[in-house]
């Protein structure tokens, strides 16, 4: 009897041990979501969202491999975050890079109209501590008059050069803006412009190492009609969780990026029938509903996704990659 009431006791213990565990978990992963850094504003929503999701996963009674699925969930949403973070910070460092370039160049021409100003008062003092020694009134006269018109052409010298140098900073200044909005544009035309050139860098590399590889290529067919159903914020989320989703359902070893605006591709080193038989579980996961929060409620998003399979052997032209890609994309959207 004392044995059989010692081991409800200790099986309690446990219980109560794993409730406390779930709870600090729970908890643990409402700190993440309300302290994410917050660079930019679709990704951080997203990854609050998603943190969210998991914490709604997570039950006082969740079995040991719920758990573990969800720290699988949130270690690939916390990498990701991180990378894209990482992105923008990098940024974010170049333009401080280019603006403190500009500003070194307009302190540079200042410090220099200051070199050339004091030399130029040295001599003019001299000349008159020269003149001073003379008894000749006259001589004093002219020696001071000829001083003060070259000091006052001096000072008026220097504030022409920093008017300049002004000048030149605000050129500068804007300079620096229309790079960045250009930027801006240039990302929002082509979204998938920075990750397609990601791609080819890495389809490059793995050509000049002669080694073969396949390409699965995922279109989202339904992303215009989408873009006419919800707002900008919760389809550039949806379309971060795409990405993430993806990821995850490929080997570790791919490369996952967006390739266009409505088209993301991963680069895979598996045998082509085993990405074509991938490609089926891939495409069954990216159908399943994406849950984004906006103030206002949620929104259910169900992207209509297709894709394609495309081999790679040893010695392939990347240009002929990049159009077999095209054609592929063309055949997946029609």
């Amino acid at each position: 009897m004392i044995s059989l009431r010692k081991t409800a006791t200790e099986l309690e213990r446990l219980e109560e041990l794993r409730r406390a565990a779930v709870h600090c978990y729970s908890e643990a992963l409402r700190s993440t979501e309300r302290n994410a850094i917050e660079l930019d504003t679709a990704q951080t929503a997203h990854f609050r969202a998603q943190v969210q999701a998991l914490r709604d996963q997570l039950r006082a009674d969740a079995a040991p491999g719920e758990l573990e699925r969800v720290q699988t969930s949130f270690d690939s949403e916390l990498k990701d975050y991180r990378d894209k973070t990482r992105t923008q910070v990098q940024r974010l460092r170049q333009e401080v890079q280019a603006a403190g370039a500009a500003v070194e160049s307009f302190v540079g021409s200042i410090s220099e109209s200051e070199v050339n100003l004091e030399s130029g008062l040295k001599r003019e003092l001299n000349s008159l501590k020269q003149s001073a020694l003379s008894n000749d009134v006259q001589e004093i006269r002219g020696a001071i008059h000829a001083s003060t018109a070259k000091i006052a052409s001096s000072i008026e010298q220097m504030r022409s050069s920093n008017q300049l140098a002004i000048a030149q900073l605000k050129d500068e200044i804007r300079l620096l803006h229309q790079q960045v909005q250009a930027g801006s544009r240039s990302q929002a035309a082509d979204p998938g412009s920075d990750g397609r050139r990601r791609m080819n860098g890495r389809m490059e590399e793995i050509i000049r190492r002669n080694k073969p590889f396949s390409v699965l290529l995922v279109v989202v067919r339904n992303l215009d009609g989408l873009q006419n159903c919800y707002s900008a914020g919760v389809i550039a989320s949806a379309l971060c969780g795409f990405q993430s989703r993806f990821e995850n359902l490929v080997p570790s070893s791919a490369i996952v990026d967006r390739w266009a605006k409505d088209q993301f591709a991963a680069i895979l080193s598996t045998a082509p029938g085993q990405t074509i038989e991938m490609s089926s579980e891939v495409v069954r996961g990216l159908s399943e509903p994406f849950l984004e929060r906006e103030k206002g409620g949620a929104h259910s998003v169900v992207f209509n996704p297709r894709a394609g399979v495309i081999e790679f052997h040893p010695g392939s032209d990347l240009a002929k990659v990049e159009a077999r890609l095209r054609q592929l994309a063309d055949a997946l959207i029609a």
